[in-house]
């Protein structure tokens, strides 16, 4: 019992409880902002159907500012850009939407003030969670990025769980349900990635080269964690230069590939070349 008591007193004196509560609590007020911005679209666009907006913040600051029967563009322009308010002012003058009570009106000015607060909230949270992020794991920080590094020691629950599973488990944390599917039916093909999808050298690279990618930055998280938890040393530099080069060269090689085909292909006499 007492050596229970120590470990659960060491595991709550870790700051990585810290991350991980940060990191689901950011998590939580999407899943909010996105509840209750799609509960506004539905309640004002019994006023104003026509208004379509992906953001649902931008969606909050057009419902405080928009007003029907008194329009102005300039100041419209102002918050969402001239292109944006010229399509408001065009979509409000043949609007099917019914006028509604100022009593209805502040009930939903007051809501999308509350999503608002709720977004700076977040912006709070995600600034304090770099925070963290920085002082818990620094070379995961530097090398993946504060977002992606406190996202995989929440989901794992500690830096020094992390610290233990190899870079090919890093690689396909988050992905756990696609890669179950794969367990369980090998037509289906494995997961290439999980949370570290979020990085921008992943997702913005061509879908043909992202596993790769995704290899090259699980590996240098593995080592980089693994500094964190133990040796507490910097190697961030080293780390990022040498994912770095890695990446320049899996999209070296990928550009080779693309005009090796497309000359291939449009060559006289030959036959296209065989998919990859």
């Amino acid at each position: 019992m007492k050596r229970s008591q120590e470990s659960l007193s060491a595991a709550l004196r870790s700051r990585d409880m810290l991350l991980g509560g940060v990191t689901r609590t950011i998590e939580d007020l999407d899943r909010i902002i996105n509840q209750l911005g799609e509960r506004l679209e539905d309640w004002y666009g019994i006023y104003f159907p026509e208004l379509r907006m992906d953001d649902k913040l931008k969606y909050c600051e057009a419902v405080l500012n928009i007003d029907r029967a008194n329009l102005d563009i300039q100041e419209l322009a102002t918050v969402f850009g001239q292109k944006k308010a010229e399509e408001i002012v065009a979509s409000s003058e043949k609007s099917l939407g019914a006028m509604l009570q100022p009593a209805d009106m502040s009930q939903c000015h007051t809501l999308a003030r509350e999503i608002i607060s709720l977004g700076k909230l977040r912006d709070d949270y995600l600034a304090y969670q770099k925070t963290l992020a920085i002082e818990i794991c620094p070379n995961m920080s530097i090398v993946g990025g504060p977002e992606i590094a406190a996202k995989l020691v929440s989901h794992v629950g500690s830096l020094m769980r992390l610290a233990i599973l190899p870079a090919s488990t890093i690689q396909v944390l988050g992905a756990e349900k696609a890669l179950f599917k794969h367990l369980k039916n090998k037509r289906i093909d494995p997961p290439k990635h999980g949370i570290i999808f979020q990085h921008p050298r992943i997702s913005a690279s061509p879908k043909m080269v992202r596993g790769k990618i995704a290899r090259a930055l699980a590996n240098k998280l593995a080592l980089a964690v693994r500094a964190d938890a133990f040796t507490k040393r910097d190697i961030s530099a080293e780390l990022k230069k040498d994912f770095d080069t890695r990446y320049d060269q899996i999209m070296a090689e990928y550009e080779r590939k693309k005009a090796k085909g497309g000359a291939e292909k449009g060559a006289p006499g030959k036959s296209p070349a065989p998919p990859e």
